[in-house]
Order: structure tokens, then sequence, then C-alpha cells
């Protein structure tokens, strides 16, 4: 790939994770004792495809850095069981005693008990690791790096599984959340999007995204699947619909994000330590003043982008090469 699609892949990943910042912003308002309206409200139209995004870069760089380079398997593995398994252990670990220390703080309190804690490392609904899931989701497709790098050396192969992928995405295992261990009774959900990043970016598919005509005729679908609930169809149009806006972006300011974009996957893993300050302590306990919610909602999501950022770059001078593993960053 060229210069130029590097930096609409390194945008698109930028915009990728504001999504998952702005998702998880919580900020109650006070008379309803719910969370603000308006952070459900300017999040609900990226629903359908925010996490999809981010499964569907994961298997696009797991192309472009890995299979099409050949990767030995014994190396994939050893390699993702450092960037992957060590990071999902420390942060299990890590958020179930910060939440459990909050508890003072919120309503919904972390029982402090090794069944609860064990729990959370294969169940992640109603635990503090549930936002990890994407990390068990990602072992599990890291674990399917053999029959990838097959399926790559045939187009017809990968047409005919990426249709399969399709087909099992609609299947129902009916499975309760808390029998879903390792999130394996999911992986169906996510598997199209994670193998749909392998093909889009084996074939180049990323070229008809260019021209700004794709960006009209990708929102214009978007929001149809979207108007009529159509399954599956809604996120996919959602991806290409932010691919085209990345190319186009991409165009305008190459260097959009730069002082994040190198962080993503940090971002994911600490946000989540950042937000709940600003929501619980700033917000609820200093400085509650409906008047200033925009003031707070802006400064909820930049801490939960740069605050990460900032610990990375710290970490990244040490020479503390086994926190850099916890933190998934590159030694």
């Amino acid at each position: 790939m060229g210069k130029e699609r590097i930096e609409w892949l390194a945008v698109l990943r930028g915009l990728n994770i504001v999504l998952v910042v702005m998702f998880h912003v919580q900020l109650v308002d006070m008379t309803t004792g719910q969370n603000h309206a308006f952070c459900t409200l300017v999040s609900q139209p990226f629903s359908p495809f925010r996490m999809p995004l981010f499964i569907f870069c994961s298997g696009g760089l797991l192309y472009l850095s890995r299979i099409r380079k050949e990767w030995p398997v014994g190396e994939l593995y050893i390699d993702k069981v450092k960037r992957i398994v060590v990071p999902f252990v420390f942060f299990v670990t890590f958020y179930y005693f910060f939440k459990l220390s909050l508890n003072s703080f919120v309503k919904t309190k972390v029982p402090f008990s090794v069944g609860h804690f064990l729990e959370s490392f294969c169940i992640y609904y109603d635990h503090p690791s549930a936002h990890l899931w994407f990390l068990a989701v990602l072992s599990w497709m890291m674990l399917l790096y053999p029959l990838f790098r097959w399926l790559c050396r045939s187009a017809t192969a990968m047409t005919v599984f990426l249709v399969l992928t399709m087909a099992v995405y609609f299947v129902d295992f009916d499975v309760p959340a808390e029998s879903n261990y390792f999130f394996l009774f999911s992986l169906h959900k996510y598997l199209v999007f994670f193998f749909a990043g392998i093909y889009f970016f084996r074939f180049g598919l990323y070229s008809y995204f260019k021209r700004p005509l794709s960006l009209v005729l990708t929102i214009g679908g978007y929001f149809i699947s979207c108007w009529y609930e159509i399954p599956l169809v809604s996120p996919i149009m959602g991806i290409l619909m932010m691919i085209a806006l990345a190319h186009q972006l991409a165009r305008l300011y190459p260097t959009l994000f730069v002082s994040f974009r190198e962080y993503i996957y940090q971002i994911f893993l600490m946000s989540f330590i950042f937000q709940p300050f600003v929501e619980l302590v700033l917000w609820r306990r200093l400085f509650y003043n409906e008047q200033l919610f925009l003031v707070f909602y802006v400064l909820n999501v930049l801490s939960g982008i740069y605050l990460p950022v900032l610990v990375s770059q710290l970490v990244e001078r040490s020479r503390l090469a086994w926190l850099k593993m916890c933190l998934g960053l590159k030694a």
C-alpha cells in the first residue's frame, strides 16, 4: 500500500476510536439519575458499525502486517500472546480492583470475592471486565490465523468462506450472557467483519472508495439500511461509509488525529480508567452544573483519548519492558 492509503487507514482508525470513546461517556443527569440523554443521542447513529469497524480494521491489519508477509504460525502466536493475552490478563486484574475501589461512588458495586474475580476472565457481562470482550474475540480470531493464511491463496476459497461467515452471522445460539464463556457463542457475530477486513485488503477494494461520490452513495446506503433495520447490511454500509469518509479526510487533512492515532489500542484499553474519573468525581462530586454539560462532555472524551496516550508515552520512555507488554506497547 502506498503512503496515501496508509494515511487514510490511520485516519479511519482515529475516527473509530473517537466513536468508541464517545459511546462510553457517562454524565449523570441529577434530575433523572440516568445518563444524560445527549450522551446516548450523539453516539446512537454510529452504534450499528462502531465495534464491527474496530473488528474489520483488526482483520485488515492482520492481513497487511502478517498474512501478506507470510509470518510463520508459531511466531504469530507468540507475538499475539504478548500483544493480546498479556494485556488481557493485566487489565482484567486491574479493572477488577480499580472498580472495586470505586464502590463508594457507584450504585452497582463490585462484589469482593475470588469467584467473581476469576469469572471476570471468562464472563464479561455484568463484570468489571465487560469491555474486554474485544480481546477475547481478537484472541479467537488469531487462533484461526493458519486458516486465514490458507484461504488467502485462493480467491474462490476466500469468497466462499466470506459468504459462509455471512450466513453464520444469522444463527442464534440463544445462550444466556452469563454463560457465554470467553464470548465463544458471539464469535459468529464478529467473524464476518474480521474476515471482511482481510478480504477487503487482500483484493484492494479500498480503491473503489476514493472519490467523493462513493461517500455520498455510502451515506445514502447506510441511512436507508438503518431506516429499514436491515441486519448485517447496516454495519457493512456503515463501515464502507467510514472508509469513504476517511479517504476524503486523509486527502484534505493527512495529519488528522496524528496526536493519538499511533495509540489506538492503548486508548481502548485505558480510556475506562480516566472517563469514570471525569464522571464520578469532577462531574458528580465537584463541578456539577447543567450549563457546563457540553464542557464536561468534551472533557470526558478528551480524557479518554489523551490521558491513555500520555501514560503510554511515559511508559515508552521507561525501561520497564514488562509494563510495556502489559499495555500492549512494543518493547
